[in-house]
């Protein structure tokens, strides 16, 4: 797929671009790609969707003022009854349950795979939209059918938040850098805390690729995972009661002596590890297709003579582990890890750009590297047999 970001390059859009501030690609995307008969999706689809339990959607209306939001599954007899104005469908991680839309992902190859997050398609009438709003994540916005109308602010510009419903947050209106109009395949790219705001003109549809950002208290809780955590240190008053301590009062040795048992918790790898799990991790792990035991010795056999493709849904990323002189890196798919030999990287490396690697290249390892490599991808679901449908 060629350059989604027109006549600005990957390096220039990352330097100048990327968490800074707001862009407008026109044409990103064929027309052909995102909207008419061969569109990604249909609207059709995307309320057959909704009608699930195991799929996160929300149905927003508006009435002047009055805003109204309903978490799916939606009742199919609840489309009967909307108008054909200010109401939108909101369907989450589509990518998991429309194969077709993983090809918006491969296209955003630029940005390491551990940062995206997923696919979220958005079905709206005249008018229909969620408001002016914030997010925290970098969104790539890919008009599909119809055209909206998106208003862009600036990165931290000074907003008012308020809350309509309980339920939808907003901001008041405010001054807008960019009024545009989109039609199909156009891209806007927001960066997070950018204000923005997109109302539809007439009935259309958008794409929307995010990117997600480890968190602290993600990378908390696979520390606490971890083995070799243990928190059954307990505080010792040796040399530090008194009389005075009778009345109640607290000292500093005490959050010390806390700030120092956690420091000597964890090594500069624990974080490390705890990184590259929280990164991996997925949403809806069970919807890779994952072999038996059996299928798995076949498989490996089958991608050492054809070749692998990998799964888009699934997050691969590594580091090296040990310093320069070490030839031992630790891969990451999926919230899993494994240490492997450092002659691996350039194989992950072209898995995350093209998601692709030939027998030959696969040859080109040890045979006790190739089959780890293999029996860990492919167990967990991230590679295929090239010939596998995927």
């Amino acid at each position: 797929m060629s350059n989604i970001l027109g006549d600005i390059s990957p390096e220039q859009f990352l330097k100048e671009y990327w968490q800074k501030r707001p862009l407008l690609i026109r044409g990103a995307f064929s027309s052909a790609q995102v909207s008419g008969e061969d569109a990604l999706i249909s609207a059709e689809e995307l309320a057959g969707y909704s009608l699930e339990d195991d799929i996160e959607s929300r149905l927003i209306e508006r009435d002047g003022d009055d805003w109204q939001l309903e978490h799916g599954p939606i009742a199919e007899s609840k489309f009967a009854e909307l108008g054909d104005q200010n109401w939108t469908l909101l369907v989450q991680s589509l990518d998991y349950f429309h194969p077709p839309l993983c090809e918006l992902i491969k296209a955003c190859n630029f940005i390491p795979r551990w940062r995206l997050d997923d696919v979220m398609v958005s079905y709206a009438t005249n008018g229909g939209g969620v408001g002016p709003h914030l997010d925290k994540y970098d969104v790539f916005l890919i008009q599909g059918e119809g055209q909206r109308r998106w208003r862009v602010g600036h990165k931290n510009q000074g907003t008012t938040a308020i809350c309509p419903h309980p339920q939808i947050a907003q901001i008041e209106p405010f001054d807008a850098d960019m009024d545009v109009i989109v039609n199909p395949g156009d891209m806007l790219y927001i960066p997070p805390n950018t204000p923005h705001w997109g109302e539809s003109v007439g009935n259309s549809i958008c794409y929307s690729v995010g990117f997600r950002a480890p968190n602290i208290g993600g990378i908390v809780q696979k520390l606490m995972q971890l083995p070799q955590t243990e928190l059954d240190q307990l505080w010792s008053d040796e040399a530090r009661l008194s009389l005075k301590s009778s009345r109640g009062e607290l000292t500093r040795d005490m959050s010390r002596w806390a700030e120092q048992q956690l420091k000597q918790l964890w090594t500069s790898e624990d974080y490390l590890m705890a990184f590259g799990k929280e990164v991996t991790e997925l949403k809806y792990p069970d919807m890779l297709e994952v072999p038996d035991d059996d299928e798995l010795i076949d498989w490996i056999e089958l991608a050492l003579e054809q070749g692998v493709k990998a799964e888009p849904l699934a997050r691969m990323t590594y580091f090296k582990h040990g310093g320069k002189e070490s030839n031992e890196l630790w891969l990451f798919i999926n919230g899993e890890w494994q240490a492997m030999h450092i002659s691996l990287e350039p194989l992950i490396e072209k898995l995350n750009l093209t998601y692709e690697c030939s027998a030959k290249e696969l040859a080109t390892l040890a045979h006790e590297v190739a089959h780890l490599f293999l029996s860990f991808s492919i167990g967990l679901g991230a590679l295929k047999p090239s010939l596998f449908e995927i």
